[in-house]
C-alpha cells in the first residue's frame, strides 16, 4: 500500500473515532464532521478497492468495509430524515402510523379549560414503555377518554386531583399515579413538583406528559428526558401529531 494510501486510511479511522466521541456539538460543527466524515470514506474505499501492494482478496477488503455504511448509515439518518419530510417523502414505519385523532381532541380541549381556569395537571401519554408498576399503584379507572372526565379529575379538591392521569390507548386507565420527581440540579427554580414530576416519568419511559400549571395557566410537555414550557396551542397540536400514534 502507497504511504499516501496508508496515510488516508489512518485518518479515516481517526475521523471515525473523533465522530464517535461527537455528542455535543454545534449543528456546524456537526456538518463539517459529516462532510469529513462522507469525504474520507470515500477516499478509504478507494484505496482499498485499486490498491495493489497489499495481497488481500478484492471481496475481503469491501467486507471489511461493511461496518462503516452501517456506521455512516447511522450518522446521517438525521439529515435523510428532514430531507424525507421536505420532500413529501414518508418512511415505512411513519406510513403506517396516523395521528390519534380522538385522543387529541379531548387533550386538546381538557387542556384548553385547565389552562383557562389555571387549573394544575399532570397527564401522561403511554407509549412504548409499559408503565403498569406505576398503574398498579395508582388509583385504577380504565375509563374512556373524554375532556371532561380529564377536567373533573383535576378540579381543585376533587379526590383525585393530586397526582397523574395514565392514558393507554383511549383509556384513563388510573388518576392518582405519583412519579419519582427528577434529581436534575440544573432545572428553574419556578418548576413546581408537577413539572420534575414530569420529567422524572420522561428519564425513566418514553411517555408523553402534559403539564398544566396551577400558578400560571402555562402548559409545557415532556418526552425523552426533556421538557418544553409554556407552549402554545399550535405547538401542543404538533406534538399531537408527532406522538399520538396508532397503527
Amino acid at each position: 500500500m502507497s504511504s499516501f494510501g496508508l496515510l488516508i486510511i489512518i485518518t479515516y479511522l481517526y475521523a471515525v473515532f473523533v465522530l464517535l466521541l461527537e455528542t455535543k456539538v454545534t449543528f456546524i460543527k456537526a456538518g463539517i464532521s459529516k462532510v469529513i466524515f462522507l469525504f474520507l470514506s470515500g477516499a478509504s474505499l478507494y484505496f482499498l478497492i485499486t490498491d495493489k501492494d497489499t495481497n488481500i482478496e478484492l471481496w475481503l477488503r469491501i467486507f471489511v468495509f461493511l461496518p462503516v455504511i452501517y456506521l455512516m448509515f447511522m450518522a446521517f439518518t438525521e439529515d435523510i430524515s428532514k430531507i424525507a419530510k421536505k420532500t413529501g417523502i414518508k418512511s415505512l414505519r411513519e406510513k403506517s402510523l396516523s395521528t390519534n385523532n380522538d385522543l387529541a381532541d379531548h387533550l386538546y380541549h381538557a387542556v384548553d379549560f385547565l389552562s383557562k381556569n389555571k387549573i394544575g395537571a399532570l397527564i401522561t401519554v403511554e407509549r412504548n414503555v409499559d408503565l403498569s408498576k406505576i398503574i398498579n399503584k395508582a388509583l385504577v379507572l380504565n375509563a374512556d377518554v373524554s375532556k371532561e372526565l380529564l377536567t373533573s379529575i383535576f378540579i381543585p379538591n376533587a379526590p383525585l386531583h393530586d397526582g397523574a392521569v395514565i392514558i393507554r390507548g383511549n383509556k384513563i386507565l388510573c388518576a392518582k399515579a405519583y412519579y419519582p420527581s427528577s434529581k436534575r440540579t440544573d432545572l428553574p427554580m419556578h418548576f413546581g413538583t408537577r413539572h420534575r414530576a414530569a420529567i422524572g416519568i420522561s428519564e425513566q419511559s418514553d411517555a408523553f406528559t402534559i403539564i398544566v400549571s396551577e400558578e400560571t395557566g402555562h402548559v409545557s410537555v415532556t418526552i425523552n428526558k426533556e421538557i418544553e414550557y409554556n407552549i402554545s396551542r399550535e405547538t401542543l397540536n404538533l406534538y399531537f401529531e408527532k406522538f399520538l400514534k396508532i397503527q
